[in-house]
């Protein structure tokens, strides 16, 4: 009864992890992440065109990640069915083995989501830091970074 006991922790620990893990990566990127000298320019002016700038990144850096979580409900799903037919057939106590390998092939499938979802954020602040950095170059502002 504790081998089981233990076994179905393991379990649920692991399946914890694997939404935490997901759920934990940000989802979101800053306006941008340029630096200015402001000391050099009108504070006035600089203040209408650096928010006229920023109005237009809602326009850009939108992407999901083709799919994030979808695919790594989807990756989660597959790597817990072959989880589980390899746990089964290794010869190990059936059941439990199974459910072992379920859960290892779930923890494997949610994170591969993360990782695409993680490439999308990056892309998406690429985008917003290029819009910015365009915009406020074409009225005379130079980013320091």
């Amino acid at each position: 009864m504790k081998r089981h006991s233990l076994h179905q922790k393991i379990i649920n620990i692991s399946a914890a992890m694997s939404i935490l893990l997901f759920s934990a990566l940000p989802t979101y990127v800053s306006a941008h992440t340029l630096v200015f000298d402001e000391s050099r320019y009108d504070s006035a002016q600089f203040q209408q065109d650096h928010s006229q700038c920023s109005n237009l990144l809602g326009k850009v850096g939108n992407r999901e990640g083709s799919g994030a979580v979808e695919q790594g409900v989807k990756r989660g799903l597959r790597g817990a069915a072959a989880g589980a037919i390899a746990g089964s057939v290794s010869g190990n106590s059936g059941s439990s083995a199974a459910k072992t390998g379920a859960a290892i092939g779930t923890t494997v499938g949610v994170l591969s989501g993360a990782h695409s979802k993680s490439e999308a954020s990056q892309t998406n602040q690429k985008e917003r830091d290029d819009l910015m950095r365009n915009c406020m170059n074409g009225r005379g502002y130079e980013a320091l970074n």
